[in-house]
């Protein structure tokens, strides 16, 4: 049976005739079906393939196939997009979920912080350091489909001791000692790191983040030992006061804040996080250190998470957010990979999506194109998490985590906006 939709209205109308539907979630549920005539993004290759034909079994891309030449069973529902693009479903590498539970990121709070990123086309977002008691229950249930979500995979958190005097810290660590929870634990040279790095495992941490207060040798042996028990390592640009060469050299899998890397054209790095906004002496976009640097960090596949966006907000008069844009253009320039993180606290779930925010700068001040924005926030974010194989590209066997656009995405990044169809896990979510 073939479909023709012209509006999502139809689309929805239709589905509730013809499946099983989740009324609280406003999700839709088909064992198999086809999405017909579709301009698929193909993010590998940098390029479109028209007129595509998608079959989705269950969760997971089973076919790909030109329409023209499809033969339409009856026995599955055939949607006809014809004209859309297809793109991945994004992933926000940089969100904080969980700093606090028991009150600002309370459960019903969350949820609809949640269900406003898949709206959005979130489908896979990355926790960069919050309970991970609660992030452990909100991964079960987005992965179930329980509630509105983008799947939630999270880190523990590595740093010196003294920097857990920062409040945040206890707020997401209530019942412990300060700097004793497993994800969040305080690190000095005596520290037996096998066990701390396994204990943080066990939490369900994809990776660590290393934030602060912690010198290079420190650094290199948390790298060490987390790569040997099949953790991710994601750490800050400058862990004050290893600076960022020093992390980079560490074999980090990504590096955060685009703006922080502006610390390795200093003479002395701060020995303390506290100091990070102190005014730098001088900052040289021309200094040799930094296209060192990025020479290094093609050569060892590091990928820069560079939230420009957020000290655009931030610090809008600051010489700070020039730093990161200038950083991030000369990391593109030298093919760093780059990845799209907002760390944008979601107060406001009524303003433009923070994703949006990073992707709009990437463009404009970055001076990136749309297929390699679109990249960053797909397969360059799925490496992130060690989930390539999975997630992040349009392939057979991949989930089927996708939007459906209106409009091309590749003519304007601002494009990307225009779903849709949100498609997480084979399910069709009304994104109204």
């Amino acid at each position: 049976m073939t479909i023709n939709m012209n509006n999502k209205i139809q689309i929805l109308l239709i589905l509730i005739s013809l499946t099983f539907i989740n009324e609280a979630n406003c999700q839709f549920k088909l064992d198999t079906y086809a999405i017909d005539g579709v301009n698929v993004i193909d993010v590998k290759n940098r390029r479109i393939i028209e007129n595509q034909t998608l079959v989705i079994e269950n969760d997971i891309i089973s076919g790909i196939f030109d329409s023209n030449n499809y033969n339409k069973p009856d026995s599955i529902q055939v949607m006809n997009f014809r004209g859309h693009f297809v793109v991945p479903g994004l992933i926000d590498a940089h969100v904080h979920l969980a700093t606090n539970p028991s009150k600002e990121d309370n459960f019903e709070v969350t949820k609809k912080r949640l269900e406003y990123l898949l709206k959005n086309g979130i489908t896979t977002v990355r926790d960069m350091a919050g309970d991970t008691r609660y992030l452990n229950y909100l991964s079960r249930q987005a992965s179930l489909d329980n509630i509105l979500s983008p799947d939630i995979y999270f880190s523990a958190l590595l740093a010196g001791e003294f920097f857990f005097k920062d409040p945040r810290t206890k707020l997401a660590a209530q019942g412990f000692e300060s700097g004793k929870a497993p994800w969040m634990h305080g690190i000095n040279t005596n520290s037996n790191l096998s066990q701390i790095i396994a204990e943080a495992k066990g939490t369900g941490a994809t990776g660590l983040k290393i934030y602060a207060d912690l010198d290079k040798t420190l650094v290199k042996r948390i790298v060490q030992e987390a790569h040997s028990q099949e953790l991710k390592v994601w750490a800050h640009a400058t862990v004050f006061p290893a600076r960022p060469s020093e992390v980079n050299q560490s074999g980090v899998d990504v590096m955060s804040h685009a703006t922080y890397i502006a610390w390795e054209g200093e003479k002395e790095i701060p020995s303390d996080a506290s100091h990070r906004f102190r005014k730098l002496e001088k900052f040289n976009i021309s200094n040799s250190a930094f296209q060192t640097l990025m020479e290094e960090m093609k050569s060892n596949q590091t990928i820069l998470d560079a939230t420009i966006s957020v000290y655009k907000r931030r610090f809008p008069d600051s010489t700070l957010y020039k730093y990161g844009v200038a950083l991030t253009k000369l990391a593109h320039q030298n093919k760093v990979k780059i990845g799209v993180g907002t760390d944008k606290p979601l107060m406001d779930l009524t303003v433009i999506a923070p994703i949006f925010q990073e992707m709009n700068a990437l463009q404009e001040d970055v001076g990136m194109e749309p297929i390699d924005i679109i990249r960053a926030a797909t397969i360059v974010n799925a490496e992130m998490l060690g989930k390539e194989n999975e997630i992040g590209s349009i392939e057979v066997g991949k989930k089927a985590n996708l939007l459906i656009l209106k409009s091309n995405p590749l003519t304007s990044i601002n494009n990307v906006k225009s779903i849709e169809v949100v498609i997480k896990n084979g399910r069709l979510f009304n994104t109204n």
